[in-house]
């Protein structure tokens, strides 16, 4: 699956498919070479990755995953890629729902363009480290969870409606990015309110994580803190009100 390019070139993670006064001067706040750009540098892309899976594996220490000898080291990279992916997801729909959100529209820092950069960063860091998370788990035999059980949901050994959760999850991460990848060659009306699944989307990788996780009960915590986060700023995105345009030039 390539990463989804053309996040950059299209408005973000959107929760309502209305028409909103801020989500109309968050458009025209924005130059057309800005919406049309590409993805950010390399370099920026890698950083993110770099930082997410170094978070990841942090994580997967937290939980007691010290055990590197050859039978226990797939699943552990499966975790720290996971882990690192799940990071890396979580601000990706964190700066896609505040870009779109009323409150930016005051806000005015950062920028709508470095916004997006980031949000396409974040996207192809997600989407890496979600591949890698998968062929780890499949290539893993200690789980034995398998690519049968990956891909098919409730077809795994190893927890089943845990992993099932995770499947969903994965095929509709697949269906936001594809769909945002051709964004410049469908209409919005088709590819925006698949967009907008992407909290709901958030929502079941967090249950994934928590369900699935063998270190679930050290990490609550940080699932908590996270989902609690996401949840907020889009409670708030739907029911805050639109600022007015004269306050928000003031």
């Amino acid at each position: 699956m390539s990463p989804p390019t053309s996040l950059v070139t299209e408005a973000p993670v959107d929760s309502t498919h209305r028409s909103r006064p801020a989500d109309r001067r968050a458009d025209s706040a924005l130059p057309h070479h800005t919406l049309r750009g590409h993805l950010p540098s390399a370099g920026w892309a890698g950083c993110v990755l770099a930082i997410s899976l170094g978070l990841g594996f942090f994580m997967a220490r937290q939980g007691g995953s010290g055990l590197l000898h050859d039978k226990m080291l797939p699943w552990i990279l499966s975790r720290c890629l996971g882990l690192g992916a799940y990071v890396s997801l979580t601000a990706l729909v964190a700066v896609g729902i505040w870009f779109r959100h009323p409150w930016r529209v005051v806000r005015r820092k950062p920028g709508p363009e470095a916004l997006l950069r980031a949000h396409a960063a974040l996207a192809a860091a997600t989407v890496v480290l979600l591949a890698g998370h998968i062929v780890a788990v499949c290539l893993d035999h200690y789980a034995g969870v398998g690519w049968t059980g990956t891909f098919v949901p409730w077809h795994s050994h190893y927890r089943p409606t845990a992993v099932a959760v995770g499947s969903i999850a994965m095929y509709g991460i697949v269906l936001v990015a594809g769909t945002a990848a051709l964004a410049g060659s469908i209409a919005r009306r088709i590819w925006l309110p698949i967009h907008s699944l992407s909290a709901a989307i958030f929502g079941l990788c967090l249950a994934h994580g928590l369900l699935a996780g063998s270190d679930s009960h050290v990490l609550w915590g940080i699932y908590a803190v996270t989902g609690a986060a996401v949840a907020v700023l889009q409670v708030t995105r739907v029911l805050a009100r639109p600022p007015a345009l004269a306050d928000a030039r003031s």
